[in-house]
């Protein structure tokens, strides 16, 4: 999968990597988990789509929470909430044909 170097969106939670390696670990083996890089292998539904893949029929998502900032014009930040973040591992999705 050449794309899988295209960078995605983390920002280095610890976190979220031990979350999504811990769910990719009980589904897919700890030998898979191993191959987990959080800057190219786990994206969302959306990036995974932009790079030409789409997900797997039935395949459910891994989740995790990300802290959303609100700021105002001046770059406060003047509000924080949970947003909760559905990612696909790469051996969730396949290339699309190019029918």
């Amino acid at each position: 999968m050449s794309e899988d170097k295209v960078k995605t969106n983390y920002r280095g939670s610890e976190i979220t990597r031990e979350l999504i390696f811990q769910q990719i670990s009980e589904r897919y083996g700890a030998e898979s988990a191993k191959q987990y890089d959080p800057y190219s292998n786990c994206r969302t539904f959306r990036d995974w789509r932009s790079l030409g893949y789409v997900v797997k029929k039935g395949e459910k998502s891994l989740r995790s929470i990300t802290i959303v900032e609100k700021k105002n014009d001046q770059g406060v930040v003047i509000k924080k909430y949970p947003k909760t973040i559905h990612l696909f591992y790469y051996p969730q999705v396949e290339k699309l044909s190019s029918n």
